[in-house]
């Protein structure tokens, strides 16, 4: 004979209610592979690191030059700069020199960052080293403009530390992206 089931689930007398909870469930699942899709959602047009020239120890003369492909839109941009490096790493903080070479059809502009990597304990400012290495980024203060001209454009990256060579350096970054990006971090 047939039995009927007592009821588990939702509220007695309101027999709609699983139908109820089942379909919130659906719609919150949803909802939530949306918001996974979107946090996917990328605005970066140019990401590469650099391995600094040299083993284990950067010389002032060693430029880092970072040549953009064709296919990087013109417009304007944010910039960010990414230290990787070890804990031999001897200071703090680290001051570098930004160039960006647009082409032909603007003067070369070049500005120098300040980026701190440890607080002022002596604690790298970034979480954990993976495989021995830390890595710190910096969100570049102003706009980059890219102009049209496809051909030369670039950016170059010098250390201006006083020691030379400057040890524990191992790669330095660029990431370009257009503002109103999910992925687009403030770190400063």
């Amino acid at each position: 004979m047939y039995k009927h089931k007592k009821w588990t689930m939702g509220i007695p007398g309101f027999p709609c209610m699983p139908l109820f909870f089942q379909k919130v469930k659906a719609g919150l699942l949803l909802w939530g592979l949306c918001l996974w899709l979107s946090a996917c959602h990328s605005d970066t047009k140019y990401h590469v690191y650099q391995s600094v020239p040299g083993e284990g120890s950067w010389q002032k003369t060693d430029s880092l030059v970072f040549n953009l492909p064709s296919d990087v839109p013109a417009g304007t941009c944010r910039m960010e700069v990414g230290i990787r490096h070890t804990g031999t790493y001897p200071y703090r903080d680290i001051w570098l020199s930004v160039t960006q070479i647009d082409g032909d059809s603007l003067p070369p502009h070049t500005d120098t960052l300040h980026i701190y990597l440890a607080d002022e304990k002596g604690q790298w400012s970034h979480e954990g080293a993976i495989g021995g290495l830390y890595q710190a980024t910096y969100l570049y203060d102003k706009p980059v403009v890219l102009t049209a001209d496809s051909i030369g454009r670039q950016f170059r990256v010098t250390h201006l530390m006083r020691q030379n060579p400057l040890p524990g350096v191992s790669d330095v970054g660029i990431r370009l992206f257009f503002p109103g990006g999910v992925n687009a971090e403030e770190h400063k």
